[in-house]
């Protein structure tokens, strides 16, 4: 080029004549233009790379996301939720792109929400800068994010809801404060009850105090050892404690017809229906169960007609409770579905539904004031032996027999020799009479005209009555003990008809206290039903039925039974006055979104 430009400058050829022939000169362009295109190609292609990266990288921070919050949701692992959602991008090797994972849970859903991001350095991106600015380059990057949130609900729910009735809830204002509580939580659990029968809500109500009544509903159901037909109070081995099954093709005995007071009134009850005012065992369908019901009336009028009576069996209460949601009772509540006047609706019919179904609920919410105490029955001669009273039940015109608590002092008589044998022949009787004429031990029992006619009366074997006594001739009937106790506290028994013969020593002490001493108060003690109550929740845990328990101004006995009844710590409440509508609205609200999704 030097040698040219010299040739050419040798020519006289001026500088601007020289820069006109450079410029026309395209000697080397291609190579420039091909440098140019080679950087653009470069560019483009490795951006596309970057891109390529973002992709993969952003598939597969989201994939983990997703399987983390999935796995996290599962309500039927039972890890911490926020531990399986880090281990998952743990063992992705990606834990440092985790920020956050969030849980929402109840006791019937589960709602995880993680989020991610990770800054990937883009290595194309920047390409130009190198040229344009080769002293201060830096690498551009993308920032990756993901969030991705997995839910799991529960839809169908079968709530066994267990109310303390005993005596003590009179005290402080405790029953006044529990029935709006019960009520509001009845209510807020079944507000979601819209779109039955693809997800279902039944509340069972278990009333309790020292025995559970069943109730008329459920009463036809059970096969029962009957000494009387006045209730149907069941009474169960201990082993019977260890599940939540309850057999209905076994036979229970159940709980005497009686009153274990020895100083109440012996007057019969306003409404007819039974004999004494406070019998152990509840008649009719008084502090009855309401099984499985979706009727937010029915559940309401039966929490404003609680009365408290007696003592504590809390026992008792959960194990009726874990047995209404034990696919056992089935023939009940399908028995029961559709039928006008049992509040059970048609759909209710499976259930109890089986256990372990992960789309299925069971609840058993307890609560009591005490703790557990003496239950009673009577003794077994008590409850099914003849007792030495008779009564001459003659009508004073035509009808029927009369009954036995109308009956006239003066037309009974008390046998003191001859009850143990089935010889009428060495039958002898106390007959209180005031006349010095008429001798007051007779070998035949008053209503008989003399002792022939007692020695030839023919006895009838039914008898619609309390208990188990035998009627003679229609009219005369001895009484069983079962039907004194229907009658009478035993004091009143002692007081009224055994007290003279004792004085005029026709029959001895032990004779006299015979209905005192017949009121066994040891069927099951404090120790035994705590027992008791600690293996039936045991039972019902195992079987994944979820308890909250509430000792409502409990003492520290019963608040110790209710801590290791519930599920977990959390799932114990102790709590004072009104605040119980706190604790059964905490419960209900953890129940009240079954039904939103699945």
């Amino acid at each position: 080029m030097t040698l040219k430009m010299k040739n050419l400058r040798s020519d006289n050829t001026s500088p601007r004549d020289l820069f006109r022939m450079l410029r026309r000169d395209e000697d080397g362009s291609i190579i420039i233009f091909s440098l140019m295109m080679f950087v653009l190609i470069l560019w483009f292609g490795g951006m596309a790379v970057d891109l390529m990266r973002f992709e993969t990288t952003r598939t597969k921070l989201q994939g983990t996301l997703d399987r983390a919050v999935l796995a996290a949701a599962d309500l039927d692992q039972t890890l911490p939720p926020a531990e399986v959602c880090a281990d998952y991008f743990a063992k992705a090797g990606m834990s440092q792109f985790l920020d956050t994972c969030i849980v929402d849970q109840g006791i019937n859903y589960r709602v995880v929400t993680a989020v991610a991001d990770a800054e990937m350095p883009l290595f194309f991106y920047d390409l130009p800068s190198v040229f344009s600015s080769p002293f201060s380059a830096e690498l551009s990057s993308l920032t990756v994010s993901g969030t991705s949130t997995a839910e799991e609900r529960v839809t169908d729910v079968e709530v066994s809801l267990v109310l303390d009735v005993s005596g003590s809830m009179n005290s402080n204002s405790r029953i006044q404060n529990l029935r709006p509580a019960a009520r509001d939580f009845v209510t807020t659990v079944l507000s979601n009850n819209t779109n039955a029968p693809q997800g279902l809500i039944t509340i069972s109500i278990v009333p309790y105090s020292a025995v559970v009544n069943p109730g008329t509903l459920i009463e036809p159901y059970l096969n029962i050892n009957r000494s009387h037909d006045e209730s149907a109070c069941l009474l169960f081995d201990d082993d019977e404690f260890e599940t939540t099954e309850l057999d209905l093709s076994a036979t229970y005995d159940h709980v005497s017809h009686f009153d274990p007071s020895w100083y109440s009134d012996s007057n019969s009850a306003s409404d007819g229906d039974n004999l004494i005012k406070y019998p152990w065992c509840h008649v009719g369908d008084h502090n009855a169960i309401i099984p499985h019901t979706t009727n937010e009336s029915d559940l309401h009028d039966a929490i404003d007609d609680l009365e408290p009576y007696g003592n504590t069996a809390i026992d008792m209460g959960v194990k009726w409770a874990a047995a209404l949601l034990d696919p056992s009772t089935n023939a009940i509540i399908s028995g029961l579905a559709g039928q006008a006047g049992t509040g059970v609706p048609a759909i209710a019919s499976p259930r109890p539904e089986e256990f372990g179904q992960s789309d299925i609920l069971k609840v058993i919410v307890v609560m009591t004031d005490g703790q557990n105490t003496t239950q009673y029955d009577l003794v077994p001669t008590m409850k099914w032996d003849l007792s030495r009273i008779w009564f001459d039940r003659s009508p004073s015109g035509s009808g029927s027999p009369i009954d036995l608590e109308e009956v006239d002092y003066y037309s009974t008589s008390v046998q003191y020799a001859g009850e143990n044998t089935t010889s009428r022949t060495d039958d002898y009787f106390y007959w209180d009479i005031s006349s010095s004429t008429i001798s007051r031990s007779q070998r035949y029992p008053r209503g008989f005209a003399n002792r022939d006619a007692y020695l030839n009366s023919g006895t009838i074997a039914e008898y619609d009555g309390i208990g188990s006594g035998t009627m003679y001739d229609d009219n005369m009937f001895n009484a069983s003990w079962s039907d004194m106790m229907a009658i009478r506290v035993y004091n009143q028994i002692d007081r009224d008809w055994l007290r003279r013969a004792y004085i005029h020593e026709y029959i001895s002490y032990n004779e006299y206290k015979e209905p005192e001493w017949g009121i066994d108060t040891g069927i099951v003690n404090s120790t035994e039903a705590n027992a008791r109550l600690s293996d039936i929740c045991e039972a019902a845990r195992d079987e994944g039925i979820v308890i909250y328990t509430v000792a409502f101004e409990a003492p520290s006995n019963g608040q110790t039974a209710l801590r290791d009844c519930a599920s977990t710590p959390s799932h114990y409440f102790d709590v004072q006055g009104s605040d119980i509508s706190d604790a059964f609205a905490a419960i209900a609200t953890n129940i009240r979104n079954l039904k939103l999704t699945q």
